[in-house]
């Protein structure tokens, strides 16, 4: 049947992020209905993964439901990404995501960390850095 990996992690965009990187990220989230119409050149999104869903994915296995959202501050206009789910994660999707959205995250330092993500059977989880 598969093990599942929780993907828990939260940045701030940069300012220069391209807008097909967003509409992505929100198609991703459910908050687009719409396949964006310029897809980004990576790995991530080619059509043997499973990136359409991935961060709107949920098991029994974590406790929490899953929750993925990309929100502009209307202040500053800046934009805030939001991810709590898990999957399978048979084509390495989650550290395909992460290499993927790494560019376009906003780091205060050189290591920057942004989350984690826990494979069913861990104890504890894989912090992710930047």
């Amino acid at each position: 049947m598969g093990m599942y990996t929780e993907l828990v992690c939260a940045f701030e965009l940069i300012e220069e992020t391209p807008n097909h990187i967003i509409e992505t990220l929100e198609f991703m989230c459910g908050q687009r209905e719409v396949h964006p119409d310029e897809l980004p050149d990576h790995e991530l999104l080619s059509d043997d993964t499973r990136w359409e869903w991935m961060l709107r994915s949920d098991s029994y296995y974590f406790d929490g439901k899953t929750y993925s959202k990309i929100e502009k501050d209307n202040i500053i206009g800046n934009c805030y990404v939001s991810i709590r789910c898990n999957l399978k994660n048979y084509g390495d999707e989650i550290e395909k995501f992460i290499n993927w959205v790494s560019p376009y995250i906003r780091k205060d330092y050189e290591k920057y960390f942004i989350g984690y993500k826990r494979y069913e059977e861990d104890k504890e989880p894989t912090l992710i850095f930047v």
